[in-house]
Order: structure tokens, then sequence, then C-alpha cells
């Protein structure tokens, strides 16, 4: 999984390359999207580090707590594999509803 980051000045989320590198060789922004980041190089307004750090932050908490989400049950109860059956049947609390002689006959 990847951090979400939300943009400080439109609000939009958006996803950033891991390691926060573009294949081109830019740097993502943790702070704007790439839209708010390319009229931010135009103004001249350079990205808080503080609130870069605190975006990071943010997000990794964000992705934790995703993860842990995840592979938590919801109900509280013990995580079992899907692809394993059980060692022995269930054992039924309930009494029988039928005489036990009606199980032997062929009629």
């Amino acid at each position: 999984m990847r951090l979400l980051f939300v943009c400080q000045t439109c609000g939009c989320h958006y996803l950033v390359p891991v390691g926060l590198d573009y294949p081109d060789g830019g740097r993502a922004s943790a702070v704007w999207c790439s839209t708010c980041q390319h009229a931010a190089a135009e103004r001249g307004a350079t990205e808080p580090a503080e609130l870069a750090a605190v975006a990071v932050l943010l997000a990794v908490r964000a992705l934790k707590a995703a993860l842990a989400a995840r592979s938590a049950p919801a109900d509280g109860a013990p995580v079992t594999r899907p692809d394993r059956r059980p060692s022995r049947p269930a054992i039924s609390s309930r009494g029988r509803t039928h005489p036990a002689a009606a199980r032997t006959r062929l009629a």
C-alpha cells in the first residue's frame, strides 16, 4: 500500500511515488498536489519543511491504522486461515430431536 496525502491548498487526495521521487527526477510534495505544486513553483513559494514532515507522519500513521484494521477481524474472533479445514467437526450443543431407533431402520 502507498501513502495517501491531502493537498493543503485545494484539499484533494493524491498518491505520490514511493520515496517521494518522480520517474523523471522531480521531487514530489507531501504538502501540495502536482497542480498546486506547479502553481507554487511559478509563484516562487517553497514547501514548508515542518508542514511536509507532519504530512508524512500523518500519512504513515493512517497507513499503519489501515493495515491493522485489515489484518484484525472486526468481531474479535481468532484469525483462521481460509485454506484450512478444521481438524474435527463442530460439536453440536443441541440434543437429539428424533428417537435413536429410527436411525438404524432401513424401512
